[in-house]
Protein backbone atom coordinates (compact mmCIF):
# COMPACT_ATOMS: atom_id res chain seq x y z
CA UNK A 1 0.00 0.00 0.00
CA UNK A 2 1.23 3.36 -1.11
CA UNK A 3 1.09 5.48 2.26
CA UNK A 4 3.18 8.27 0.55
CA UNK A 5 0.56 9.32 -1.87
CA UNK A 6 -1.16 12.49 -0.84
CA UNK A 7 -4.81 12.69 -1.51
CA UNK A 8 -6.71 16.27 -1.68
CA UNK A 9 -10.38 17.11 -1.56
CA UNK A 10 -11.81 19.47 -3.86
CA UNK A 11 -15.17 20.83 -2.86
CA UNK A 12 -16.48 24.52 -2.08
CA UNK A 13 -18.02 23.62 1.18
CA UNK A 14 -17.48 25.11 4.30
CA UNK A 15 -19.41 23.15 6.25
CA UNK A 16 -17.57 19.82 5.29
CA UNK A 17 -14.09 21.88 5.69
CA UNK A 18 -15.50 22.85 8.80
CA UNK A 19 -16.39 19.15 10.07
CA UNK A 20 -13.32 17.94 8.96
CA UNK A 21 -10.21 20.14 11.07
CA UNK A 22 -12.94 19.89 13.70
CA UNK A 23 -13.15 16.64 13.71
CA UNK A 24 -16.47 16.50 15.06
CA UNK A 25 -20.43 16.38 13.58
CA UNK A 26 -21.25 19.54 12.39
CA UNK A 27 -25.24 19.84 12.42
CA UNK A 28 -25.83 20.95 8.52
CA UNK A 29 -24.02 18.56 7.07
CA UNK A 30 -25.85 15.81 5.10
CA UNK A 31 -26.16 13.11 2.86
CA UNK A 32 -23.85 13.26 0.36
CA UNK A 33 -20.93 15.59 2.61
CA UNK A 34 -21.30 12.64 5.90
CA UNK A 35 -20.80 9.87 2.95
CA UNK A 36 -17.73 11.92 2.06
CA UNK A 37 -16.44 12.68 5.47
CA UNK A 38 -16.43 9.09 6.38
CA UNK A 39 -14.91 8.21 3.01
CA UNK A 40 -11.55 10.49 4.70
CA UNK A 41 -11.83 9.01 7.95
CA UNK A 42 -11.24 5.52 6.30
CA UNK A 43 -8.72 6.60 3.96
CA UNK A 44 -6.13 8.80 6.32
CA UNK A 45 -5.76 5.65 8.45
CA UNK A 46 -3.45 4.71 5.62
CA UNK A 47 -2.57 7.83 3.76
CA UNK A 48 -1.92 11.77 4.04
CA UNK A 49 -5.61 13.27 3.37
CA UNK A 50 -6.62 17.25 2.95
CA UNK A 51 -9.73 19.31 2.14
CA UNK A 52 -7.95 21.71 -0.39
CA UNK A 53 -9.26 25.10 1.84
CA UNK A 54 -8.11 26.99 -1.43
CA UNK A 55 -11.01 26.25 -3.48
CA UNK A 56 -13.78 26.71 -0.47
CA UNK A 57 -16.03 28.79 -2.05
CA UNK A 58 -16.18 31.99 0.17
CA UNK A 59 -17.18 34.38 -2.41
CA UNK A 60 -19.75 35.11 -4.75
CA UNK A 61 -20.08 32.80 -7.21
CA UNK A 62 -18.83 35.09 -10.51
CA UNK A 63 -15.83 35.97 -8.80
CA UNK A 64 -15.52 32.14 -7.53
CA UNK A 65 -16.08 30.82 -11.21
CA UNK A 66 -12.69 33.48 -12.50
CA UNK A 67 -10.47 32.67 -9.89
CA UNK A 68 -7.14 30.54 -10.86
CA UNK A 69 -7.69 27.14 -8.31
CA UNK A 70 -5.83 24.80 -10.46
CA UNK A 71 -2.33 26.15 -9.56
CA UNK A 72 -3.41 25.35 -5.80
CA UNK A 73 -4.27 21.59 -6.62
CA UNK A 74 -1.36 19.59 -4.78
CA UNK A 75 -2.68 15.86 -4.50
CA UNK A 76 -1.34 13.31 -5.86
CA UNK A 77 -4.79 11.75 -6.45
CA UNK A 78 -7.87 14.65 -6.01
CA UNK A 79 -11.83 13.51 -5.27
CA UNK A 80 -13.66 16.12 -6.63
CA UNK A 81 -17.26 16.98 -5.64
CA UNK A 82 -20.07 18.05 -8.58
CA UNK A 83 -19.59 21.49 -8.60
CA UNK A 84 -15.91 21.84 -9.10
CA UNK A 85 -16.29 19.50 -11.51
CA UNK A 86 -18.55 21.46 -13.82
CA UNK A 87 -16.60 24.90 -13.08
CA UNK A 88 -13.65 22.85 -14.49
CA UNK A 89 -11.57 22.91 -11.52
CA UNK A 90 -9.39 19.97 -11.55
CA UNK A 91 -6.09 19.62 -12.72
CA UNK A 92 -5.82 16.71 -15.58
CA UNK A 93 -2.16 15.60 -15.13
CA UNK A 94 -3.05 14.10 -11.22
CA UNK A 95 -5.49 11.04 -10.82
CA UNK A 96 -8.77 12.59 -10.69
CA UNK A 97 -11.93 10.81 -8.26
CA UNK A 98 -15.99 12.37 -9.40
CA UNK A 99 -18.73 11.47 -6.45
CA UNK A 100 -21.86 11.44 -7.99
CA UNK A 101 -24.81 10.64 -5.54
CA UNK A 102 -27.20 11.72 -8.00
CA UNK A 103 -28.43 14.32 -10.68
CA UNK A 104 -31.55 16.01 -10.95
CA UNK A 105 -31.84 16.67 -14.12
CA UNK A 106 -35.05 18.54 -13.63
CA UNK A 107 -32.87 21.34 -11.85
CA UNK A 108 -30.34 21.28 -14.54
CA UNK A 109 -33.02 22.07 -17.07
CA UNK A 110 -34.40 25.33 -15.68
CA UNK A 111 -32.12 27.61 -17.46
CA UNK A 112 -29.37 28.41 -20.19
CA UNK A 113 -26.82 28.67 -17.31
CA UNK A 114 -28.23 25.33 -15.83
CA UNK A 115 -28.09 23.53 -18.90
CA UNK A 116 -24.37 25.05 -19.68
CA UNK A 117 -23.70 23.68 -16.10
CA UNK A 118 -25.26 20.33 -17.09
CA UNK A 119 -23.12 19.81 -20.39
CA UNK A 120 -19.93 20.74 -18.51
CA UNK A 121 -20.53 18.00 -15.83
CA UNK A 122 -21.16 15.36 -18.28
CA UNK A 123 -18.46 16.03 -20.22
CA UNK A 124 -15.67 16.49 -17.63
CA UNK A 125 -16.80 13.56 -16.15
CA UNK A 126 -15.70 11.53 -19.01
CA UNK A 127 -12.20 13.09 -17.87
CA UNK A 128 -11.82 11.13 -14.44
CA UNK A 129 -9.86 8.49 -14.03
CA UNK A 130 -13.33 6.84 -11.28
CA UNK A 131 -16.53 7.94 -11.09
CA UNK A 132 -17.82 6.52 -7.86
CA UNK A 133 -21.30 6.38 -7.10
CA UNK A 134 -23.76 4.96 -4.39
CA UNK A 135 -26.32 2.75 -6.32
CA UNK A 136 -26.10 0.57 -9.61
CA UNK A 137 -28.84 3.39 -11.20
CA UNK A 138 -26.53 5.82 -11.30
CA UNK A 139 -23.77 3.32 -12.93
CA UNK A 140 -26.17 2.68 -15.61
CA UNK A 141 -27.05 6.12 -15.84
CA UNK A 142 -23.77 7.53 -16.49
CA UNK A 143 -22.40 4.88 -18.29
CA UNK A 144 -25.35 5.14 -20.40
CA UNK A 145 -23.64 8.89 -21.26
CA UNK A 146 -20.23 7.69 -22.07
CA UNK A 147 -18.88 7.86 -18.78
CA UNK A 148 -16.43 5.14 -17.75
CA UNK A 149 -15.08 3.82 -15.22
CA UNK A 150 -17.60 4.28 -13.28
CA UNK A 151 -17.56 2.14 -9.70
CA UNK A 152 -20.58 1.59 -7.31
CA UNK A 153 -19.29 2.24 -3.65
CA UNK A 154 -22.50 2.13 -1.38
CA UNK A 155 -23.07 4.24 1.70
CA UNK A 156 -21.82 2.55 4.86
CA UNK A 157 -22.13 3.09 8.82
CA UNK A 158 -20.78 1.80 11.79
CA UNK A 159 -23.61 -1.18 12.88
CA UNK A 160 -22.87 -0.53 16.58
CA UNK A 161 -24.22 2.96 16.31
CA UNK A 162 -28.03 1.48 15.70
CA UNK A 163 -28.31 -1.01 19.04
CA UNK A 164 -30.26 0.44 21.66
CA UNK A 165 -31.66 -1.27 24.74
CA UNK A 166 -35.68 -1.01 25.46
CA UNK A 167 -35.02 0.91 27.96
CA UNK A 168 -32.97 3.91 26.21
CA UNK A 169 -36.24 3.90 23.53
CA UNK A 170 -38.53 3.70 26.40
CA UNK A 171 -36.59 6.94 27.93
CA UNK A 172 -36.61 8.64 24.28
CA UNK A 173 -40.14 8.50 23.42
CA UNK A 174 -41.04 9.96 26.99
CA UNK A 175 -38.34 12.20 26.62
CA UNK A 176 -40.56 13.61 23.05
CA UNK A 177 -43.89 12.41 24.21
CA UNK A 178 -43.69 9.91 21.57
CA UNK A 179 -45.91 7.33 23.96
CA UNK A 180 -49.15 5.83 23.22
CA UNK A 181 -51.08 3.25 21.53
CA UNK A 182 -50.68 5.42 18.26
CA UNK A 183 -47.69 4.19 15.90
CA UNK A 184 -44.95 6.39 15.37
CA UNK A 185 -44.65 6.88 11.66
CA UNK A 186 -41.78 9.35 10.99
CA UNK A 187 -42.37 11.01 7.41
CA UNK A 188 -39.04 12.50 6.75
CA UNK A 189 -37.33 15.47 6.59
CA UNK A 190 -39.12 18.33 5.68
CA UNK A 191 -37.69 18.99 2.59
CA UNK A 192 -38.59 20.01 -0.92
CA UNK A 193 -38.34 16.59 -2.92
CA UNK A 194 -38.92 14.48 0.15
CA UNK A 195 -43.16 13.82 -0.12
CA UNK A 196 -44.37 15.18 2.77
CA UNK A 197 -46.73 17.59 1.44
CA UNK A 198 -47.68 13.94 -0.85
CA UNK A 199 -47.87 11.41 2.30
CA UNK A 200 -50.26 14.36 3.99
CA UNK A 201 -52.82 14.35 1.15
CA UNK A 202 -53.35 10.76 1.43
CA UNK A 203 -52.61 8.75 5.00
CA UNK A 204 -55.54 9.25 7.81
CA UNK A 205 -53.72 11.37 10.22
CA UNK A 206 -55.49 10.99 13.35
CA UNK A 207 -54.60 7.15 13.06
CA UNK A 208 -50.80 7.72 13.55
CA UNK A 209 -48.37 9.68 15.82
CA UNK A 210 -46.87 11.62 12.90
CA UNK A 211 -43.19 12.71 12.95
CA UNK A 212 -41.12 14.99 10.54
CA UNK A 213 -37.20 16.58 11.01
CA UNK A 214 -36.17 19.77 10.51
CA UNK A 215 -35.03 23.16 11.51
CA UNK A 216 -38.54 24.45 9.95
CA UNK A 217 -42.30 22.83 10.92
CA UNK A 218 -43.95 21.56 8.71
CA UNK A 219 -47.18 23.55 9.00
CA UNK A 220 -49.94 21.01 10.16
CA UNK A 221 -51.21 20.62 13.60
CA UNK A 222 -51.00 16.55 13.54
CA UNK A 223 -46.86 16.25 12.96
CA UNK A 224 -44.69 17.49 15.35
CA UNK A 225 -41.26 18.31 13.92
CA UNK A 226 -38.00 17.61 15.70
CA UNK A 227 -34.06 18.71 14.59
CA UNK A 228 -32.25 15.70 16.34
CA UNK A 229 -28.49 15.53 16.94
CA UNK A 230 -26.41 13.14 15.01
CA UNK A 231 -26.34 11.04 18.07
CA UNK A 232 -30.20 11.26 18.98
CA UNK A 233 -31.33 10.53 14.98
CA UNK A 234 -30.94 6.91 14.74
CA UNK A 235 -32.32 5.76 18.46
CA UNK A 236 -35.14 8.06 16.97
CA UNK A 237 -35.54 5.95 14.08
CA UNK A 238 -35.35 2.83 16.27
CA UNK A 239 -37.99 4.00 18.34
CA UNK A 240 -40.82 4.47 15.15
CA UNK A 241 -43.11 2.30 14.17
CA UNK A 242 -42.70 3.07 10.48
CA UNK A 243 -40.18 5.17 8.77
CA UNK A 244 -41.82 6.62 5.27
CA UNK A 245 -39.56 7.56 2.44
CA UNK A 246 -42.10 8.80 -0.45
CA UNK A 247 -39.11 11.02 -2.26
CA UNK A 248 -40.52 12.75 -5.58
CA UNK A 249 -37.09 13.81 -6.30
CA UNK A 250 -34.52 10.93 -8.25
CA UNK A 251 -32.58 9.83 -4.99
CA UNK A 252 -29.00 8.31 -5.00
CA UNK A 253 -30.07 5.66 -2.63
CA UNK A 254 -31.62 7.07 0.73
CA UNK A 255 -29.40 7.22 4.25
CA UNK A 256 -32.51 7.25 6.01
CA UNK A 257 -33.65 4.43 4.60
CA UNK A 258 -30.74 2.41 5.48
CA UNK A 259 -30.22 3.89 8.77
CA UNK A 260 -34.07 3.26 9.47
CA UNK A 261 -33.25 -0.78 8.65
CA UNK A 262 -30.02 -0.44 10.61
CA UNK A 263 -32.52 1.03 13.53
CA UNK A 264 -34.19 -2.55 12.91
CA UNK A 265 -37.46 -0.40 11.57
CA UNK A 266 -39.68 -0.88 8.72
CA UNK A 267 -39.62 1.26 5.70
CA UNK A 268 -41.82 1.93 3.27
CA UNK A 269 -40.80 4.04 0.03
CA UNK A 270 -41.59 5.78 -3.45
CA UNK A 271 -38.31 3.88 -4.70
CA UNK A 272 -37.11 6.38 -6.96
CA UNK A 273 -33.31 6.18 -8.27
CA UNK A 274 -31.14 4.26 -5.90
CA UNK A 275 -33.77 4.02 -3.30
CA UNK A 276 -35.33 1.43 -5.65
CA UNK A 277 -31.88 -1.28 -5.25
CA UNK A 278 -32.07 -0.32 -1.61
CA UNK A 279 -35.84 -1.29 -1.08
CA UNK A 280 -35.59 -4.39 -3.42
CA UNK A 281 -32.61 -6.07 -1.71
CA UNK A 282 -33.72 -5.56 1.60
CA UNK A 283 -37.52 -6.45 0.83
CA UNK A 284 -39.01 -3.85 2.10
CA UNK A 285 -42.35 -2.49 0.79
CA UNK A 286 -42.33 -0.09 -2.59
CA UNK A 287 -45.54 2.23 -3.03
CA UNK A 288 -46.37 2.41 -6.43
CA UNK A 289 -49.97 3.69 -5.43
CA UNK A 290 -49.63 6.35 -3.01
CA UNK A 291 -53.55 6.50 -2.30
CA UNK A 292 -53.18 2.82 -0.81
CA UNK A 293 -50.17 4.08 1.68
CA UNK A 294 -52.81 3.56 5.06
CA UNK A 295 -53.01 0.14 3.95
CA UNK A 296 -49.13 -0.79 3.31
CA UNK A 297 -48.55 1.10 6.56
CA UNK A 298 -50.85 -1.45 8.52
CA UNK A 299 -49.76 -4.04 6.08
CA UNK A 300 -46.09 -3.13 7.62
CA UNK A 301 -46.61 -2.82 11.13
CA UNK A 302 -48.58 -6.35 11.26
CA UNK A 303 -45.42 -7.87 9.83
CA UNK A 304 -42.71 -5.77 11.96
CA UNK A 305 -40.67 -8.83 12.35
CA UNK A 306 -40.39 -9.78 8.54
CA UNK A 307 -39.58 -6.87 7.70
CA UNK A 308 -36.84 -5.45 10.39
CA UNK A 309 -35.37 -9.12 10.04
CA UNK A 310 -34.69 -8.65 6.11
CA UNK A 311 -34.26 -5.56 6.34
CA UNK A 312 -31.13 -5.85 8.74
CA UNK A 313 -30.09 -8.44 7.35
CA UNK A 314 -29.06 -6.63 4.18
CA UNK A 315 -28.55 -3.14 5.64
CA UNK A 316 -25.60 -4.47 7.97
CA UNK A 317 -23.45 -5.52 4.87
CA UNK A 318 -22.61 -2.40 4.67
CA UNK A 319 -20.13 -1.77 7.79
CA UNK A 320 -16.93 0.31 8.20
CA UNK A 321 -14.95 -2.85 7.14
CA UNK A 322 -16.73 -2.68 3.60
CA UNK A 323 -16.17 1.09 3.31
CA UNK A 324 -12.44 0.97 4.21
CA UNK A 325 -11.65 -1.79 1.88
CA UNK A 326 -13.63 -0.90 -1.14
CA UNK A 327 -12.16 2.82 -0.80
CA UNK A 328 -8.72 1.57 -0.58
CA UNK A 329 -8.99 -1.03 -2.91
CA UNK A 330 -9.64 1.98 -5.33
CA UNK A 331 -7.10 4.06 -4.55
CA UNK A 332 -4.13 1.27 -4.75
CA UNK A 333 -5.88 0.90 -8.24
CA UNK A 334 -5.04 4.85 -9.03
CA UNK A 335 -1.88 4.57 -7.16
Amino acid sequence: MASNIKIEWLTKSLAMYNAFVSEKSVAHVRGGRVYELLAIDVLKKNYEVAINKALIKTTNTINYIFQNHKSKINGDICVIDPYLLALGKFNGKKKNIAIVHHIDEDIFNKNLMSKIFYFNLKRNLKKMNAVVVVSEVWKTTLTNIGVNNVKVIYNAFDIKDYEFSYDEKEIFKKKYHLEGIKPVVYIGPNSPGKGISEILEVIDQDKYNLVATGKVDVSNKNVKTFFFSEEEFPLFLACCDVVLCMSTMTEGWNRIAHEALLSKTPVIGSGTGGMLELLENADQIMVKDINELDKHIARSIENTDQYTTAGHKYASKFDLNYFKSSWNALIEELA
